[in-house]
């Protein structure tokens, strides 16, 4: 049977169902279902390397490959090209809408739980992700054995997530000889770890890990710290991306950090607070020399500027308008200042230390630019779940201060999703938009290079000129109407040729929150 999922007017709004006049939509038969041939019509396309999108054309899916890309030539044309609906095809009308590549998201963990004993649902973050576009997500030290079954049920497609991949903690805790590290690191290796995420080492330790990942094919990530090792080591020793800002800067100070006599690593007040100061008392002449020792050796940047955000601005970070429908008690609680929860140190969070951190921003996000600008790999992760950001949310948010860093929207989607599949190794066969590539896709509501916030599984603020989205650019008569609403938001998330709908999977999302929270009430009810 032919079947079309049809584009509307308002399809940003109406994906949400967040125009008053709009019901919320149900759920297409074709969710989160394996389709032989799968048609999506009228697309315009984001390439994914940074070349400028064109369209409208169909994006033929076959078996979960792209199979063709170009306009419908009827029934004249070849049978590779032909589009045209048959008995066969399910049909996605993308009139209106832009398609890229899923989102790599290089940097993320899986939590069942935030705070101690108040369960999260792993499939909360699951639809999160997927919700936000992310197709491909780079497991960075997680629970091992759950993520690696994890893994193999998204790649059986038994399970609603993205791609996995699993690279376990390699970390100072493990000591031992360089014969014991390196039958360590093939142990890991031998049970089926993609990669290794490395944190906190001496130079020695670093050696022989490095070394044996080499031997053994391994790639390899780090959080560096603050620590014996630097961007320095890591870069001379081959790793293959550095994660957030730590050891980067700390390689170009004029000796060491200036930490006062009362400092404790131990104590995240101080070392967040800390933190902040770290950019300003780099040598600038130092940073740039560090910045082209990395680029020298291929080492690729995931900065994940939004997960320290809220140390910037702590107000904003705890009063997103999702936490409203989407925040889970879990994470709710864990946000909460605690010593005992990692991320959560705002205790009388001063002006001061925000101050700081904006100027850390600056310098950073400069560094980053400097670092692509000279030929340097940047890619995209959140490291959501900590420090007021959520799933999903978090990649989102990383788009957008990428660009505030100074890249272009279409170099912000490069990073996000083919400088992604080229840090892990898988550019011959996702991050493009481009026949015989595994169809990992993102249908958007509106174009993210006008707007990255429609990328927001939220949605983003739009104006309605007469009636239909229009640009707040738009030339505006003394009879036109104007008003603002809620529209944008991805409203398919492709994976091996799989479509999920997004609107479906948040109204999941929201209905777990709800269920949650109202179970919270009960049994706090119940105490005595």
């Amino acid at each position: 049977m032919n079947v079309t999922i049809k584009g509307l007017t308002l399809a940003a709004l109406c994906s949400f169902g967040l125009a008053a006049q709009q019901p919320t939509p149900a759920t297409p038969f074709i969710h989160a279902k394996a389709a032989r041939r799968l048609v999506i019509r009228n697309a315009m396309v984001i390439y994914g390397n940074a070349k400028p999108p064109y369209g409208p054309v169909d994006i033929v899916v076959e078996d979960g490959l792209i199979s063709y890309i170009g306009p419908d030539d009827g029934p004249g044309s070849s049978a590779a090209g032909r589009t045209s609906q048959r008995s066969s095809d399910t049909v996605i009308d993308a009139a209106g809408k832009y398609v890229m590549p899923g989102i790599v998201n290089a940097h993320m963990h899986w939590h069942e739980e935030r705070q101690p004993g108040i369960a999260q649902p792993i499939q909360y973050e699951r639809n999160l992700y997927l919700a936000a576009g992310v197709t491909t997500a780079r497991e960075v030290g997680g629970d091992f054995d759950k993520s690696k079954r994890w893994q193999a049920e998204s790649n059986a497609h038994t399970i609603v997530a993205p791609r996995i991949l699993v690279y376990p903690f390699v970390s100072k805790g493990r000591t031992g000889s360089p014969a014991e590290i390196r039958a360590w690191i093939r142990d890991i290796r031998q049970k089926g770890a993609d990669g290794l995420k490395i944190i906190g080492m001496d130079r020695d330790q670093l050696e022989a890990i490095m070394d044996e990942a080499h031997n053994l094919g391994m790639r390899t990530a780090t959080h560096i710290a603050v620590e014996e090792t630097t961007a320095k080591d890591y870069a001379e020793l081959g790793v293959s991306s550095i994660e957030h800002f730590y050891g980067v800067a700390d390689a170009a100070l004029n000796g060491i950090q200036n930490f006062p006599a009362d400092m404790s690593y131990s104590n995240e007040i101080h070392r967040f607070g800390r933190a902040g100061e770290l950019y300003a008392q780099a040598d600038p002449a130092r940073l740039h020399k560090i910045i082209d020792l990395m680029v020298e050796h291929h080492v690729a940047w995931d900065p994940t500027f939004s997960i320290y955000e809220a140390s910037r601005d702590l107000v904003r970070a705890q009063n997103q308008p999702w936490f409203r429908d989407y925040l889970h008690p879990s994470m709710e609680e864990y946000f909460k200042g605690s010593l005992d929860n990692h991320g959560s140190y705002f205790f009388g969070w001063t002006s001061t230390e925000e101050a700081r951190w904006k100027q850390q921003y600056r310098i950073w996000m400069d560094a980053v630019r400097e670092f692509a600008r000279k030929g340097g790999l940047v890619t995209t992760g959140d490291d959501a779940g900590y420090i007021y950001s959520m799933y999903g949310f978090g990649i989102s948010r990383e788009l957008e201060l990428q660009e505030e860093a100074g890249f272009h929207p279409l170099e912000v989607i490069e990073h996000a999703t083919w400088n992604g599949a080229k840090l892990l190794g898988m550019d011959d066969r996702i991050g493009k938009v481009r026949e015989g590539f595994i169809a990992d896709l993102v249908i958007v509501n509106g174009n993210p290079l006008e707007n990255l916030k429609l990328l927001n599984p939220y949605g983003a603020d739009v104006m309605l000129l007469n009636g239909r989205v229009a640009s707040n650019y738009s030339p505006l008569g003394p009879n036109d109407r104007v008003q603002s609403a809620r529209g944008g938001g991805i409203e398919w998330t492709i994976k091996d040729g799989i479509p999920y709908h997004v609107p479906t999977l948040m109204r999941e999302v929201k209905d777990m929150v709800a269920r949650a929270r109202a179970q919270r009430v009960t049994t706090t009810a119940g105490q005595p």
